[in-house]
């Protein structure tokens, strides 16, 4: 339990609005990792945003992948009533990078599905990745991944899986170091199955309070989280015991 490690999910976002700095921030004060989803435009910039649309948090119908970031930089994202009081912008994932590089901060990085349509995408990634230690990328893309790994050969792929199909695969995904599961799946086949490939696991959705976490199987190298100051009290009260 003890080398387990706690990623604030989109930032620390059930406190602070998702894959923003305030939820960044939040994140670092409680002391945990950062899981954030990076989406790349069509002009090469790489931003922190976890939709392929804008629609959800900006009002703007339009797929990430078919703007240039002038198009991007001065929308305001958050809930339709209150985006233009709080004035919250789209970060740029260098910006990000590096202040997690300063603060020592563990990094989780989706790629998104735009990375995966930018024939440039991977290579400016791995570059603005490049002296970063504590990082993993993960994707539901195991293909996406590969091409990764072909850039970044020492930087842990984690493929984000939902079916049972996906674990008969991993026998011919070399690249692939280890899996990312909801917490639904515990004691299911496909979690069995998983265990089976004898690869490191880290669950998300986990809120701190569910029982599964006083038995938590050696494999599991990470938690995901929105709650990640509730996690962390979890797992100590279940190490103190």
């Amino acid at each position: 339990m003890s080398e387990v490690k706690v990623y604030a999910h989109r930032g620390a976002s059930g406190y602070a609005l998702e894959n923003t700095w305030n939820a960044f921030i939040k994140a670092c004060e409680l002391g945990v990792g950062i899981e954030l989803d990076a989406q790349i435009t069509k002009d090469g910039v790489v931003i922190v945003y976890h939709d392929d649309n804008l629609r959800r948090l900006t009002g703007v119908n339009a797929e990430i992948e078919t703007l240039a970031y002038e198009d991007i930089k001065q929308l305001r994202i958050g809930k339709k009533w209150v985006r233009k009081l709080q004035q919250h912008e789209i970060p740029l994932a260098y910006e990000v990078f590096q202040w997690a590089k300063k603060k020592n901060i563990p990094l989780n990085v989706e790629l998104k599905e735009s990375f995966a349509k930018n024939l440039k995408g991977p290579q400016i990634l791995a570059a603005m990745l490049e002296g970063m230690s504590d990082v993993h990328l993960s994707s539901f893309n195991g293909q996406l991944l590969k091409k990764m790994k072909q850039l970044m050969p020492d930087t842990e792929m984690a493929w984000i899986i939902k079916k049972k199909n996906q674990v008969t695969a991993l026998h011919d995904m070399e690249w692939i170091d280890s899996i990312h599961l909801h917490k639904r799946f515990i004691g299911k086949p496909l979690y069995r199955e998983i265990l089976k490939q004898n690869k490191k696991v880290r669950l998300y959705g986990m809120i701190g309070t569910e029982s599964l976490m006083d038995r938590l199987h050696p494999q599991l190298v990470g938690i995901i989280t929105n709650y990640p100051d509730q996690v962390k009290r979890k797992m100590m009260s279940t190490l103190t015991r």
